[in-house]
């Protein structure tokens, strides 16, 4: 994917003519990071705003005992750290590469000016930004009122359509992510979730391989999630 193909996609930058997108194509910088290393923490200051070219971006928070919440992940295609580039105030969360990825940046500085002269465009980051809110609206009501193989399910169903990559069958997915890693999304602990794994694998409807899990039919988990 190149940072054109990404800002065509995107449900802004997408709906821009041909010379808009362009001109804030100029202003993009890309940059490379290893596994693990922070594209920026809670606290720091907004420079910009991020896409993922390749690779994984988590953006967790942590509780004051150190336990880290995974708040959202980011593959391909995929912008984040949209509230602090436009409110200007600090990060509201660390965004932290899961594995080798490449990274596109667009500086707030270079952003803004050209939002003020667009307000069609503005409404449309507005419209954005409340999709995003809907959805973590969505995760809070699931932690109150669902039990934890449903919320489970319903991340596993999520990530397989955004994330999931397909297999030798039209229904086998891999998707990218560790049992560590779905038990921080889910504010459980890992042996909860380990267990709840081990029940769909032996149902036939999971493999479970290191850092990834192979989804043999993504619609199990729709079914799961609607009986919720």
């Amino acid at each position: 994917m190149t940072p054109e193909q990404m800002f065509r996609q995107h449900p802004l930058f997408g709906s821009l003519d041909a010379g808009d997108r362009q001109d804030l194509l100029e202003h993009v910088r890309l940059r490379s990071l290893a596994s693990g290393q922070v594209v920026f923490r809670e606290g720091d200051e907004a420079d910009g705003l991020y896409g993922v070219l390749s690779g994984r971006i988590v953006v967790t928070v942590d509780s004051p005992n150190g336990k880290e919440l995974i708040l959202n992940t980011f593959g391909p295609g995929s912008f984040f750290g949209e509230i602090a580039f436009l409110d200007g105030r600090g990060r509201t969360a660390t965004a932290v590469a899961r594995e080798a990825s490449r990274l596109v940046f667009l500086g707030r500085a270079a952003f803004l000016p050209f939002l003020r002269e667009r307000p069609a465009a503005a409404i449309r980051m507005i419209a954005f930004l409340c999709e995003r809110l809907r959805r973590t609206t969505q995760l809070v009501q699931d932690s109150a009122f669902l039990d934890v193989p449903t919320r489970l399910a319903k991340q596993m169903a999520v990530m397989a359509q955004d994330y999931g990559e397909r297999g030798a069958s039209e229904t086998t997915l891999t998707i990218a992510v560790s049992q560590a890693e779905l038990a921080h999304m889910l504010g459980v602990s890992r042996e909860v979730v380990s267990r709840q794994l081990a029940l769909w694998r032996h149902a036939g409807a999971i493999d479970i391989g290191r850092g990834r899990i192979v989804v043999h039919d993504a619609s199990f988990f729709d079914r799961i999630v609607a009986g919720g």
